[in-house]
């Protein structure tokens, strides 16, 4: 017979109390344990935390684009159930529970395409998990993982009871909303064991379409298709869930989510039959991560007074929009390495970027390197790259973007900026913006060769501009940095690094020896970015977000939080890794 436990009634308990109770939900924010951590410190309202759904072995996920807005509030996304794995994922999981007591509850979510795979999975993550939801839900996964298994009483009945007899944890199924019969699929799971139910997953799956093009958006090996979720799926979610409620009674906690965003819908799910109502692309539209605990602060008081503050937090424009660009000209420097120059201009601030886009291919961020004329830096590295390269002059590339924040600031009346390879990128906005701000500017730029020397008129209107080749020794520049720079400069000085992060760590490493700040050394952490948004979490780097927070990471950052920045992924490496869609 099932034995329940004390902490485990408490649970129970604690999800019916008759109050508004908050959470994230799986594959939005908290989809790295740093974030989760960052969630729990920081978002009180915050009761339940979702992770990513976790698979018995890693799982890349699908390639770039993994989410299209269609409209204000309204996403689809494939992002292929991308995890490291249960080894490394429980890992994980157990040593953020031994540095960090988590206030919120932990919801680990779990993917498996068989019962003997979710057998596993229950059996490894129960011990960390105050509940485990079964992905019986993702529309776009294939083979027989999500809704193949949730569109089936039987089937659903048939997973529940022999994962069950294996388990006394909490088991709660994420659900889709894409049946007919979700009162018999939700009741079939009570009455096979489940102890709750987690709905909805997202509407679909559906294609959707490129306009300027007529293309899919989309990279999904399953007919380039995605999930519906956020605003449009709010009444579906709704309805489902009302449904839910009332096929397996009062007694049973609901998670409910899709397309909540307001304090009036937060009300309308509870009034729906849910428990605890999950958040998760309304994230999208918050366009800084300070601003995320603000936001459910807001939702929560809306919530008591019937107030619709937390909108005003909300961004009014669409943050994925693609817009064509013709190709103006393409200036070849060496075989591997071009500048792009297209018609029409970006605003853009010291260190954004875009991401480029070639449908039926796919994208990849890219530091806008100017705008007059609008330009990008190309090194060719993986099919994406020489994909661009096979564009010609008076062909159109989509772009999509900014994204990140501005440079950081410093009091410092000097600046240095320390650039190697393609980072010099960044360099011409980064100069005249420091000059502006009443600085004497030095930048130092270490290249392969002189003909890999660009933009030196610009950067020189605003700089002295020190250019070193390195003629088959790495790093050169930092030895002549190091013999021009004395212990009087750097006492004044603030550092940008840019550049490979082997080269970044070495320029840091001068820079403290010549007696810098670590408050006032910067390093641009150019790291693997899906999204842009905020959603996947791919670009967290100690619990910071920076596709919105920004790529420039101060050095007293790093070292705090144990960062070695020669052991996080790139995105040249991530772009190594490409490859084509078929």
């Amino acid at each position: 017979m099932r034995k329940i436990d004390k902490r485990q009634r408490q649970t129970l308990a604690f999800l019916k109390q008759n109050r508004v109770k908050l959470a994230t939900v799986s594959g939005v924010l908290t989809t790295k344990v740093n974030l989760i951590e960052w969630v729990d410190e920081n978002i009180p309202e915050i009761e339940l935390i979702t992770t990513k759904s976790y698979q018995v072995k890693p799982n890349p996920g699908n390639r770039e684009p993994i989410i299209v807005e269609q409209d204000i509030g309204c996403y689809g996304n494939a992002v292929g159930l991308k995890n490291p794995g249960m080894k490394k994922g429980l890992r994980e999981l157990i040593q953020l529970k031994n540095r960090h007591h988590l206030r919120a509850l932990l919801n680990v979510s779990l993917s498996a395409d068989s019962i003997e795979d979710f057998i596993l999975l229950v059996n490894n993550f129960q011990e960390v998990a105050d509940i485990l939801e079964l992905n019986f839900s993702c529309p776009h996964a294939g083979g027989r993982y999500g809704a193949v298994i949730g569109s089936d009483p039987d089937t659903v009945k048939e997973f529940m009871s022999e994962i069950r007899e294996t388990t006394d944890a909490l088991l709660f199924p994420k659900l889709t909303p894409n049946v007919d019969n979700i009162c018999e699929i939700s009741a079939a799971a009570v009455e096979a064991g489940a102890d709750g139910i987690s709905a909805v997953n997202t509407v679909g799956p559906v294609t959707f379409i490129e306009p300027y093009t007529g293309l899919p958006v989309l990279y999904n090996p399953e007919g380039h298709r995605g999930g519906k979720s956020g605003e449009w799926i709010r009444e579906t979610a709704l309805e489902k869930v009302k449904e839910i409620r009332r096929s397996v009674g009062e007694r049973i906690p609901i998670i409910g989510m899709g397309g909540i965003t307001t304090g009036e819908d937060v009300l309308r799910m509870r009034e729906a039959g849910a428990d605890v109502i999950g958040l998760g692309s309304v994230l999208i539209r918050i366009t800084s991560q300070d601003l995320i605990p603000h936001y459910f602060a807001c939702l929560k008081r809306d919530t008591e007074n019937g107030s619709n503050h937390a909108e005003a937090l909300l961004s009014s424009q669409r943050k994925m929009e693609y817009k064509p660009y013709k190709i103006k000209d393409v200036q070849n420097i060496k075989e591997d390495l071009r500048i792009l120059s297209l018609e029409g201009r970006i605003d853009y601030k010291a260190s954004q970027f875009a991401f480029l886009f070639i449908p039926g291919i796919g994208e990849k961020p890219f530091s806008i390197a100017g705008n007059d004329p609008l330009r990008f830096i190309i090194r060719k590295k993986g099919e994406f790259t020489k994909s661009i390269f096979d564009l010609r002059k008076g062909e159109t590339i989509l772009i999509r973007g900014t994204y990140g924040a501005d440079s950081p600031d410093s009091e410092k009346p000097k600046a240095c900026v320390v650039a190697g390879g393609t980072g010099i990128a960044v360099v011409p906005k980064l100069a005249e913006k420091l000059h502006r701000q009443g600085k004497e500017v030095r930048v130092y730029y270490g290249s392969a060769s002189l003909e890999e020397v660009l933009f030196e008129k610009e950067i020189s209107e605003h700089a002295a501009f020190i250019t070193v080749a390195d003629n088959g020794i790495k790093g050169r520049v930092l030895d002549v940095m190091l013999e021009e720079l004395t212990y009087e400069d750097t006492a004044g000085t603030c550092f940008y690094n840019i550049g490979p992060q082997q080269f970044m760590k070495n320029a840091m490493e001068v820079e403290v020896s010549l007696g810098a700040d670590p408050e006032h050394i910067y390093a641009s952490l150019e790291t693997e970015t899906m999204c842009g948004v905020g959603a996947c979490g791919s670009c967290e780097r100690g619990g910071r977000l920076l596709c919105k927070e920004g790529t420039f990471l101060k050095l007293r950052y790093l070292i705090s939080n144990g960062l070695d920045i020669t052991e996080l992924e790139t995105v040249d490496q991530a772009r190594e890794k490409e490859s084509v869609l078929v």
